[in-house]
């Protein structure tokens, strides 16, 4: 029969009848009983599920007459399982709902309830009506075996039987109650109800106490005399509780007043649990009771119906339930530890901690004390272990006895013929036959329990042994020595592995040093390469800076001549006319001197706010001595163009790459364009390229009008050392270097091009959101905040004879007190002493030791000093860029010496 086919739902005729039996049994709708709900724990128990059910269907409704592990008391008829299941002639069973077509469309299985195993027994009637079920549920699929199915069809007879020992102790104490009254007028039929009681009775499996108003037993069924061996004559008339229920299992009295049985007559309600009963024979067993205060028509209460199960066999399941889970869950954590063991000691290739993971884990699975591992050590004397690692215990504990001998309880240990395990060490045959302890020496750890399990290599060689003990006598079993048996086999395996990863990490180690030597020459190398790369930009900028430069050079001399002749002539009104004409030259030649280095400096990037449009803008004069008279070029900077952040030297490094490489992509003239502008990039446009987040960025343009790029060649513009240039005229890292400078930045470069029309790329760099910087002095001359405050003193190292008189004169004019050093072992003598130092100011390139050099053994002696660098070389920048301490700043040559008093004021100050 298919359950969910419409052609095997029974009649109407079938159902009314069967709805009919239903109600005949009187439960739906009754309170809570412990029999029921015992039931049901005792099935989730047996099956491991979270969910059983004692059902009774209804018209168009599931009622529960015991729900354990479920918190609702009814359900509709559709679509509860167990209207299905009572369609059924025997058990019904799902193993897996959710792959079962009976099931798959229902919604407690397709839900979110996510039924999956259900197995229910129909609740039968003597004549054959199906009234409900006892199920068990799980949202985990399982397999059920016969053995199971039919406990649960057991369980499900028990239900009956406590429905049919309801339904009949319902009509009994009804008929009783009205035959006492009417007794002398319906004696007869007094007499049948009798019979009939005790034909229903006798039959039940339940044992069934009746007692009168005086608490004496005055019936018991046969179920009842079996379970107490006591014959219904030998209890009636007396106290049930003083014949089976008056000693505790401790031999101690048991009080009526305290028996819970009994408190059902007094207090006028049902009560229920578990007590102990005595057998006629002594012995104790356990029993769930329900006592039910009997009342008669005017509710008077005139007895009680106590029904009792014997429930040793419940009892006995739950023990053995109990015993097998905790040693499943003692399986469990073994094989947790060995596996957890076994891949830390695979992956381990130090031998110490190898050999420490196993003794702990032998320590942990054996339940031992303490445990130790000895290695297998040959002396000229003969064979003797060697302790390498203990557990539980520590080294002192064995520093004053020695290492072990070959001898009787040794011996097979370290020389691999088995495993010796003694629940008493003392008492073994073997023990104490040896001189001069003759056993355990005095002091040494209490050990009585003994098990030593050979490590045996793959080569049969005896690596050691690990042992193991206890001060009690009995601890280890044999499966204590099978588990130690397999992890030593573990053992010795990862230890082969690591010697061997030893011998042969000793065997590479002049292999991996040459390859590392080569690696460094590889790398220095390519950084070679990429100095060349920014030497050939460097190249191309020669020929304008070097005019630029002879110029600056005849203004400065020009005004210093003429301001010594005005000077001689004692026109010293008109020198300064001169001097602010040189100064002006020297701060030009300074600005040339400092962009050359930046394009040639090697260090990480700085990244900062950067203004594009000015920065391009600084550059228009580099740019257009670059391109040559041939190349017209034309700036379009955007207005409201928004902050960057990056490298400022390294942008202008790009834009110069990318104008050389246009200004050699037009051979014979052409137009170059450099655009600035903002640019959003959308997520559509980000999706098409390779790490690019959309957003917002602002983005330099450069166009040529040049030769343009085929599509293979503009698919490897980016690559490092690619070039279509002859050999000898490009390194092929000018776009590459671009490129990484964008992505550094977090940002992008795209490059277009079309073959005879011209190329253009696009840097894009993202918008910075801060405040922008502004780092020019704008100072004019000394102010008071320049000068010294308290006649602070300066340490001034530099080997520059007029940069050092020249600071130092700055700093006198301030107010200072100041030191002075011509080099490094100089400087840092001056600083050992005890001389009072509030500032150091020092170059980097300085001979003997450099700036950092003493600023660091500086730092030794007068932890917290402030320190100024002064450098006039970019490459030197890197000694301190990027790694300044704490109070630690640097200043880049040729400085004014406002900046310069600036510096020192606030570093003193502590700004």
């Amino acid at each position: 029969m298919n359950p969910f086919d419409p052609r095997s739902a029974p009649s109407h005729k079938d159902e009314v009848r069967r709805l009919e039996a239903v109600r005949r049994y009187d439960i739906l709708d009754t309170p809570p009983d412990g029999a029921f709900d015992r039931i049901t724990a005792l099935a989730a128990k047996l099956f491991s599920v979270p969910i059983a059910i004692i059902s009774l269907v209804d018209h168009d409704r599931i009622w529960f007459k015991s729900h354990h592990g479920l918190g609702v008391e009814q359900i509709d008829r559709d679509p509860g399982l167990c209207a299905s299941a009572v369609l059924q002639d025997g058990p019904w069973i799902l193993a897996d709902a959710s792959c079962d077509v009976r099931a798959l469309t229902n919604p407690l299985v397709a839900g979110e309830f996510g039924l999956r195993f259900y197995a229910g027994v129909p609740l039968r009637t003597s004549d054959g009506y199906n009234l409900g079920t006892l199920c068990v549920i799980d949202q985990e699929p399982r397999e059920v075996t016969d053995a199971e199915v039919a406990q649960l069809s057991d369980l499900a007879a028990m239900v009956m039987d406590q429905m049919e020992l309801r339904r009949a102790a319902r009509q009994t104490v009804a008929e009783m109650s009205s035959l006492l009254a009417q007794r002398d007028e319906q004696a007869s039929r007094l007499h049948r109800t009798e019979r009939r009681l005790n034909a229903v009775l006798d039959n039940a499996s339940v044992a069934v106490f009746l007692m009168d108003g005086r608490q004496h037993c005055s019936y018991m069924n046969a179920a009842a005399e079996r379970m107490t061996g006591y014959k219904s004559a030998e209890t009636l008339g007396r106290p049930l509780h003083d014949v089976i229920h008056h000693t505790r299992p401790d031999g101690s009295h048991f009080p009526l007043c305290e028996c819970a049985i009994d408190r059902a007559f007094p207090e006028k309600k049902n009560t229920r649990g578990e007590e102990v009963f005595i057998h006629k024979d002594g012995h104790f067993y356990p029993v769930a009771f329900n006592a039910s205060p009997v009342q008669d028509e005017t509710s008077k209460t005139v007895g009680t119906i106590i029904e009792v199960r014997d429930i040793s066999a419940e009892k006995a399941a739950e023990d053995a339930l109990r015993s097998s889970l905790d040693r499943l869950a003692s399986e469990t954590h073994t094989l947790e530890v060995l596996n957890r063991t076994g891949a830390q000691v695979a992956a381990e290739l130090d031998l110490g901690k190898l050999v420490q993971l196993v003794v702990d884990a032998g320590v942990e699975l054996t339940g031992a004390q303490f445990g130790a591992f000895f290695y297998n050590v040959e002396r000229e004397d003969g064979e003797r272990l060697m302790l390498y690692t203990l557990s539980g215990a520590d080294i002192s504990d064995f520093a004053g006895f020695g290492m072990p001998r070959p001898t009787a309880v040794f011996a097979p240990t370290f020389r691999a013929k088995g495993v010796i395990r003694s629940d008493d060490i003392t008492r073994d045959a073997r023990y104490g036959r040896n001189h001069p302890h003759s056993g355990m020496p005095e002091g040494h750890l209490p050990v009585r329990s003994y098990l030593a399990v050979p490590v045996t290599s793959r080569s049969g060689e005896a690596i050691g042994g690990l042992f193991f003990g206890h001060p009690d006598p009995g601890v280890f079993n044999e499966r204590s020595e099978n588990v130690m048996v397999g992890l030593a086999a573990q053992a010795a395996v990862a230890m082969d592995n690591a010697r061997l990863f030893q011998a042969a990490q000793r065997a590479n180690d002049n292999l991996e040093l040459r390859v590392q030597q080569r690696t460094a020459e590889l790398e220095q190398a390519h950084e070679a390469l990429r100095q060349a790369q920014k030497m050939e930009a460097i190249g191309q900028l020669t020929g304008g800076i070097a005019h630029d430069f002879n110029n600056l050079l005849t203004g400065i001399t020009g005004s210093l001549e003429l301001m010594q002749r005005r000077l001689q002539q004692g026109r010293v009104l008109e020198a300064d006319r001169f001097a602010a004409a040189a100064m002006a030259s020297a701060n030009r030649a300074g600005s040339l001197t400092h962009r050359l280095l930046a394009f040639a400096r090697r260090q990480p990037l700085d990244p900062k706010p950067v203004n594009a449009n000015r920065l391009v803008a600084s550059v228009e004069d580099l740019l257009r001595r670059t391109i040559g008279e041939s190349v017209e070029m034309e700036m379009v900077t955007a207005g409201g163009l928004w902050m960057t952040l990056c490298d400022p030297h390294q942008l202008e490094s790009a834009v110069l790459n990318l104008v050389i490489n246009a200004r050699d992509a037009m051979p014979t003239g052409g137009r170059l364009t450099i655009e600035t502008c903002n640019a959003h990039l959308d997520n559509a446009y980000a999706a098409k390229q390779r790490d690019i987040n959309p957003g917002q960025y602002v983005c330099i343009c450069v166009t040529d009008t040049g030769v343009g790029m085929s599509a293979e060649v503009l698919e490897k513009a980016f690559e490092p050392f690619f070039t279509t240039k002859p050999l000898g005229q490009g390194t092929g890292l000018g776009l590459s270097m671009i490129y990484g400078f964008a992505r550094q930045s977090d940002g992008h470069a795209k490059i277009y091009s079309e073959i005879g029309k011209g190329t253009t790329v696009k840097i894009y760099l993202p918008r910075y959101y801060g405040d922008a910087l502004d780092c020019e002095d704008t100072a004019d001359g000394f102010s008071a905040e320049h000068r010294a405050e308290h006649g602070e003193t300066v340490l001034v190292i530099e080997d520059e004879a007029a940069v050092r008189h020249l600071v130092v004169e700055v700093l006198h004019d301030l107010g200072y007190r100041t030191l002075e050093a011509i080099d490094g072992p100089s400087g840092l003598k001056i600083l050992q002493s005890t001389k009072p130092i509030d500032l150091l100011i020092t170059d980097i390139g300085l001979p003997g030791l450099n700036g950092r050099q003493v600023a660091d053994a500086a730092r030794l002696v007068r932890p917290g000093l402030k320190i100024l660098f002064m450098t006039g070389y970019a490459e030197n920048a890197t000694i301190a860029n990027g790694v300044l301490e704490p109070g630690m700043q640097m200043i880049t040559k040729p400085f004014a010496v406002d900046a310069l008093a600036t510096r020192a004021r606030d570093m003193i100050g502590g700004k």
